[in-house]
């Protein structure tokens, strides 16, 4: 069985490569068997491609290999090796595969096999008198025994090893008639008529042979003698007697033979030299063993079968994240190996956290929380780790609810339980809530004319702060002093700034920049004419915008005790209300159109709600008078009205939310701010109008001017008391 696939492998690569070799006659080599030809004087070999020999074969089995050339006159005489058809000095596969193109092209070609007759002589190595397969397979054998350092020659082993016995051949034939043309002197010839007696005298060979080894290069000298051949030939009555002398040829040549293992790997290739898995799953790389005829058993192995394993074909398995090495070893040659760099991924273990809040701040005693999210949503373990920086400043417990210890600040951080690498910060901030943290004002620049005041209405934070006592500076009161109430006096030209100072915390102030001129700067302005049609609250307004000096004409109406500008209902400091006047519930087209901004704000994930509506005029004097016991009027006119000039008394008015300044820098404040007057309306105490509304800035209060006029006022980027061409102060 083993013979038929070397065949099959041999023929299968001469016919895939379109192989088909023209093959000279070979010489001898050391160990082997020859076949000595006489070759007629005007026929050349295989290599000259000329003529036909007429052979007569005497077979020396386990002669000693002879290159000769042995002539006198035009006489030669070559040497045959048995099995080396392409005269290499080597039986292999090359061999082999000749012998089965010659037997196939006999099929298809009359039976000649287009083989030299030297070639015929040197195919038929089982000297069956065939040119077939089985020639081939023996070709084949004894060339993966001489593989594995065998000595025995051709015939010897095909007679041992494939278990024939010893070929011995006797050949009779018709006498050969030879025509020779020599030099020499014309022998004497004598005829008879006795029979034909024809005696070849035995050749003597003497080889230097070579040890054996993977590649032998050395001198080799081959002594051929040839000794005379005598032909007598008697016939009744005439006898002939030929005798020809054969010189004696010596050749002295270097040989140099590598023998090459066909069956051992020298060489792995693989499909995949890298590859990635999740946890799992698996993938394999394609393993070739070179060369194609070599021992193609493999052996496995991993670096670190805590991340991947792999089994006996090489199917590797990802068991947890992280690298490792998996090598294929040759199991014929273990010095020969490739290796495949692994990486396994766990796509269910979390690989980044998300929180709602990255900074808070909290009073001593307060608390808070930042909501988490572990990504990827369907990671298998989404438990948390909380540590705080600063457990003195705030501590944090296991479902992330931090608490204020004392002033100062830290970093709290979430870790992923799974994935430690995985994290993410809060920064905190703890404040006392007795003690002044930060200060606001109603406004941060002054432009003043020498001999004229103002004022920044000034808002200590946190509400809870204990002590919100004020200290006032200016950085050159020659140009503007500033009272202990925050008033800023402006005395001669130039810029100066006007500080305020928490008397508790010297650490918190706020600095208004003032400017000082000599006399007023004119300017033009844009003037809105406004032509307003009001039915019940809804208003509709036309404007025309033209370029004029600041003046403008506007129509006042005092209905019922209440002033009407332009159709619009006003209520500020320079405009009041009865005691009576209203209804005690929100104005029912205000109420409609903010229950669609809350509706419109919560598509977006944004909670807007009514904190405070409609107030009577009695609530309002309760308000405004609790605020006084507190902070005094003067304080409290600047972010509470007086009773009977509260907008909530209309029933057009909401405060939103939280009603302080907490409001601030929340998504629901800013959307508000760009968003209510598609509602109809208006933020009306606007940041940077302190001055005109009388009022410091309230992001939570809005007010009902219908949607035309509120978009009016919102694109004119005026407050109403500008956008009607008023004032607001009390007198």
């Amino acid at each position: 069985m083993r013979a038929k696939r070397l065949i099959a492998s041999v023929l299968s690569c001469a016919l895939c490569a379109g192989v088909m070799p023209v093959l000279p006659v070979c010489g001898a080599e050391s160990g082997t068997a020859a076949v000595t030809v006489g070759v007629n004087s005007n026929i050349t070999d295989a290599s000259n491609n000329v003529g036909a020999a007429a052979v007569t074969t005497t077979t020396a089995k386990a002669a000693p290999a002879v290159t000769t050339t042995a002539a006198t006159g035009s006489i030669s005489v070559v040497t045959i090796r048995l099995g080396d058809i392409n005269s290499d000095n080597k039986i292999d596969a090359v061999d082999a595969s000749a012998i089965l193109a010659a037997y196939a092209k006999m099929a298809s070609n009359n039976g000649a096999s287009g083989f030299t007759p030297a070639q015929t002589v040197a195919a038929d190595v089982n000297m069956d008198s065939k040119l077939d397969a089985l020639d081939a397979s023996c070709v084949l054998a004894y060339y993966a025994y001489t593989a594995t350092q065998g000595t025995s020659s051709i015939e010897d082993f095909i007679a041992n090893k494939m278990n024939k016995p010893p070929v011995t051949t006797t050949t009779t034939k018709p006498p050969v008639t030879t025509t020779t043309t020599t030099k020499a002197p014309v022998p004497t010839t004598t005829t008879t008529q006795a029979p034909v007696t024809t005696t070849a005298a035995p050749v003597s060979t003497t080889t230097a042979s070579v040890p054996a080894s993977s590649t032998t290069t050395a001198p080799v000298t081959t002594t051929t003698t040839s000794a005379p051949v005598t032909t007598t030939t008697t016939s009744e009555p005439t006898t002939t007697t030929t005798t020809t002398l054969l010189t004696t040829t010596t050749t002295t040549q270097p040989v140099s033979t590598t023998t090459t293992d066909p069956y051992k790997v020298s060489s792995i290739k693989l499909s995949k030299t890298e590859i990635e898995l999740n946890v799992g799953n698996g993938d394999l790389s394609y393993v070739t063993m070179l060369p194609a005829t070599a021992d193609k058993r493999e052996i496995w192995s991993c670096s670190d079968e805590n991340v991947a394993v792999v089994d006996n074909e090489g199917w590797i398995v990802g068991k947890s994240e992280g690298q490792c090495t998996v090598t294929v070893t040759s199991f014929n040659n273990p010095e020969v190996k490739a290796e495949i760099k692994v990486t396994v991924k766990d796509p269910h273990k979390v690989s980044s956290i998300r929180l709602t809040k990255t900074d808070i701040r909290l009073p001593i005693g307060g608390g808070d929380i930042s909501y988490v999210t572990m990504l990827p949503a369907d990671a298998s373990n989404k438990a948390e780790i909380w540590v705080s920086s600063d457990n003195t400043v705030a501590t944090v417990s296991d479902e992330g609810w931090i608490s204020g210890i004392k002033e100062g600040t830290c970093v709290v951080t979430v870790y992923s339980k799974a994935n430690p690498s995985v994290s993410a910060n809060i920064n905190v901030t703890v404040t006392d809530p007795s003690k002044v943290s930060e200060i606001k004002l109603s406004k941060y620049e002054m432009d003043l004319v020498i001999g004229t005041h103002d004022i920044s209405y000034v808002t200590m934070l946190p509400m809870t702060a204990t002590n919100i006592d004020e200290v006032w500076t200016s950085s050159n009161p020659a140009i503007a002093s500033v009272d202990s109430w925050g008033n800023v006096y402006a005395l001669s030209e130039g810029s100066c700034t006007v500080s305020v100072i928490s008397k508790a915390n010297p650490a918190v102030k706020a600095d208004i920049k003032v400017t000082v001129r000599s006399k007023p700067v004119v300017t033009s302005a844009t003037t809105t004419t406004t032509t307003t049609t009001t039915t019940s609250t809804n208003t509709t307004t036309t404007t025309t915008t033209t370029t004029a000096p600041v003046t403008s004409t506007h129509l006042i109406q005092n209905i019922n005790g209440a002033t009407f500008v332009d159709g619009i209902l006003v209520v500020n400091k320079t405009y009041g209300l009865p005691a009576d006047y209203g209804t005690p519930s929100l104005n029912a087209n205000a109420l409609a159109q903010f229950n669609k901004l809350t509706q419109e704000a919560a598509k977006l994930g944004l909670s807007i709600k009514c904190s405070s509506g409609y107030r009577s005029y009695s609530d309002q004097e309760r308000i405004y008078n609790n605020y006084v016991a507190i902070d005094g009027i003067v304080k409290t006119d600047t972010y509470s009205a007086r009773p009977g000039h509260s907008e909530h008394q209309t029933g057009l008015a909401i405060d939103v939310n939280s009603i302080d300044y907490s409001f601030l820098d929340t998504p629901e404040c800013e959307w508000l701010a760009k968003n209510a007057h598609k509602f109809g309306f208006i933020i009306r105490y606007p940041k940077g109008k302190e001055a005109v509304t009388g009022y410091s800035y309230e992001p939570w209060h809005i007010r009902f001017l219908g949607v035309d006029t509120a978009t009016a006022v919102y694109n004119s980027g005026l407050c109403l008391e500008e956008y009607l061409g008023i004032t607001s102060a009390y007198k």
